[in-house]
């Protein structure tokens, strides 16, 4: 009698292990294998369905091209998405120095806190409204510009010499909040005993953060590298918001976003092109750079 309790418990625990593990895999099955599987078969068809290398011919057609309007210009929107990957990476370091200083509870510390990662809290559409009325020229930002004798205050958002600055400075302004938030959990793991050793050994703060610091979050610090590298051609940042591509503001995963939007299916099969060519480019180098980043010896504590 116990024996068929027990196999008829096992029995039901194996139908609820399959029936929560069921919904997952479909949808990976569905939303990702069979998306991508199709993308790649469509990168070697035309509209119509039969198999052609016109798509290739195509984003090579449009990496060679000098249009009037480069806003949705291949080339355009990669020199935007390597400036935009550089920026991310670049700040990285300045991240985890003004976590460490966090960490460090300097003077005003919690209103620093409140600085950084106000911006992140506020929603996005409101806080973009907010600065575009600010840096209009007929807003706070272009008052002052006048007052100190700039008569033709340019449109920011509206001018290709300006409008990719602008949006880094903004990205600049909004994204310090998510990284140094990972940064400091990683610095408040670090063991008081080890930071406390180094002192009484005379390490200074400069030599605490570079040979005690950096090496002990070394692990978050190269997964986050990593992390930005696999979203480098998917990354948009608030074009959409701003400028929806135009002004020579277009990354390549605007771009994407557009000829999908804009485009229809038309333009699918040219998009499915651009996305295998790009993997082919971003896969062998983030494999080699996670291979070189792990040559590094991780710290265990």
């Amino acid at each position: 009698m116990q024996r068929e309790k027990k196999k008829g418990l096992k029995t039901l625990d194996r139908i609820f292990v399959v029936s929560m593990l069921a919904i997952p895999i479909i949808i990976f099955l569905n939303g990702w294998i069979f998306v991508n599987f199709n993308s790649v078969l469509m990168a070697f068809q035309i509209p119509t369905g039969e198999w052609s290398l016109l798509s290739f011919e195509k984003v090579f057609n449009n990496l060679s091209s000098q249009p009037l309007d480069k806003s949705f210009q291949i080339m355009s929107a990669l020199k935007n998405t390597g400036l935009w990957f550089l920026k991310d990476t670049l700040m990285l370091p300045f991240q985890l120095l003004i976590a460490y200083f966090l960490y460090k509870r300097i003077a005003g510390y919690q209103a620093f806190q409140i600085i950084f990662y106000l911006p992140g809290i506020i929603p996005g559409i409101a806080i973009s409204s907010m600065f575009s009325e600010f840096i209009a020229p007929s807003g706070p930002f272009g008052l002052i510009l006048q007052s100190l004798g700039w008569e033709n205050v340019p449109k920011f958002l509206a001018d290709p010499d300006y409008a990719m600055g602008t949006l880094m400075f903004y990205s600049l302004w909004l994204g310090w909040g998510g990284n140094m938030l990972l940064l400091g959990g990683a610095l408040a793991r670090i063991p008081v005993e080890v930071l406390e050793s180094a002192r009484l050994d005379g390490a200074n703060t400069f030599q605490e953060f570079t040979q005690f610091i950096f090496p002990l979050v070394w692990s978050t610090l190269s997964t986050l590298f990593i992390l930005s590298m696999t979203t480098v051609f998917s990354n948009s940042g608030p074009v959409h918001l701003f400028t929806q591509g135009n002004f020579e503001t277009a990354t390549m995963g605007y771009w994407i976003f557009y000829k999908l939007k804009n485009g229809g299916k038309a333009d699918y099969n040219e998009v499915a092109a651009t996305g295998l060519l790009l993997t082919m480019i971003a896969v062998p180098v983030i494999m080699t750079l996670r291979w070189l980043i792990e040559k590094v010896e991780v710290v265990d504590y």
